[in-house]
């Protein structure tokens, strides 16, 4: 009987600590916080006009080591980026169009390209880089995009693949090279479409 009389008392604590007293804290309703459309805190024009000019024609292949300028306040402008984006480079497309090219931190930099008008709305995108470059067992891919001066976007990709012995070793005559050329063209209205 004294080793029951413990049991118990504990029993009838844990039981008052789980009373619905106890939870009635937790189960009020929740508050819902006001959401402020508030305009961007700094403009597009004075935005875009921090970032350095893109001398075309511009090449990058998969070894390109993009230097960033100063570090711009990307809080300030993040109405105009996506979560994580750093801006590159800007390009003036026309009178009521700009571009610029934007980095995506990745396993891999991932590069876009983005158009907008001139009162920052984002007219159109394409990301400049695909699939991750790099060698393994059987396997190669590279890729390289040009930006042309008449705002021409040209993609190479190429992949070869071949096969392999159990010590790696490649086996003869088994490679076999795939590229893939795409062309893009951005208009002076902000759109970018694949040229067939």
């Amino acid at each position: 009987m004294k080793k029951l009389l413990p049991c118990l008392w504990l029993s009838l604590l844990f039981c008052v600590s789980c009373s619905r007293d106890n939870t009635a804290q937790y189960e009020t309703n929740p508050s819902v916080e006001a959401v402020i459309d508030a305009p961007p805190a700094v403009s597009f024009s004075s935005f875009v006009s921090e970032l350095p000019v893109l001398s075309l024609p511009f090449k990058a292949t998969c070894s390109f080591e993009y230097v960033l300028g100063p570090r711009l306040d990307t809080t300030a402008a993040s109405a105009y980026l996506k979560p994580h984006e750093l801006p590159y480079r800007r390009l003036a497309i026309s009178g009521n169009v700009s571009a610029l090219l934007l980095l995506f931190p990745a396993d891999e930099t991932v590069p876009r390209i983005r158009t907008y008008n001139q009162k920052g709305v984002q007219l159109d995108e394409q990301n400049l880089k695909v699939n991750p470059c790099g060698e393994e067992p059987g396997f190669k891919h590279s890729e390289q995009y040009t930006i042309q001066k008449d705002f021409t976007i040209v993609h190479l990709d190429s992949t070869t693949r071949w096969k392999f012995d159990a010590e790696y070793n490649e086996i003869p005559n088994t490679r076999k090279l795939t590229v893939t050329r795409k062309r893009f063209k951005i208009s002076p209205t902000g759109d970018i479409t694949e040229i067939k």
